[in-house]
């Protein structure tokens, strides 16, 4: 059984790495129709990553995300992560409101839409498109902690697999088994 007092600087600067190494994942540039683009609007995400771990029975268990009580963000940092899956069904479809916030930051309105009525428009048609076709997750998180265990020397690997990793956590209310 693991002792969360003994582990405590263990797991603290585990836990800072994986987010560092996360927050880099969110930074990296991606490609699109042959430009190199920013994954990050406005940072807010990147910014609220963090780690948590707590004794549950004789089971200290981690987690990595956003803190529970930003609901917007934990479920913005969930589609990040994982993608969206295709979806005919406009009730399911992304709300419009923050895409359009996104596509007056990132420029994207065309001079048509100059009109409220046009922006929204144009925002409605990018959810929709959104929504019917899909987006691939970045899986920012996954890959940090993939390659933060992989960094890590045997014995840690294996105290982390041993005690830890049977109930990762990757969002409050999900387990990884």
């Amino acid at each position: 059984m693991a002792s969360l007092a003994q582990n405590r600087a263990i797991l603290d600067a585990f836990g800072d790495r994986v987010i560092k190494t996360a927050q880099a994942n969110l930074r990296k540039k991606r490609q699109i129709r042959g430009r190199s683009v920013n994954r990050i609007d406005t940072g807010n995400l990147r910014d609220k990553l963090t780690y948590n771990y707590f004794k549950r029975g004789p089971k200290i268990i981690q987690w990595f995300g956003v803190p529970a009580n930003d609901t917007a963000t934990r479920n913005y940092a969930d589609v990040i992560e994982k993608g969206r899956t295709p979806n005919k069904d406009p009730m399911t479809w992304p709300p419009v409101g923050p895409i359009m916030a996104w596509m007056e930051r990132k420029g994207l309105f065309t001079k048509a839409a100059e009109t409220e009525g046009g922006k929204s428009r144009e925002a409605y048609a990018m959810a929709k498109s959104i929504g019917k076709r899909g987006i691939v997750g970045v899986y920012y998180m996954r890959d940090a902690l993939q390659t933060e265990l992989r960094k890590s020397g045997k014995e840690f690997r294996e105290f982390y697999t041993r005690e830890i990793l049977k109930e990762l956590r990757l969002k409050a209310d999900k387990y990884i088994k």
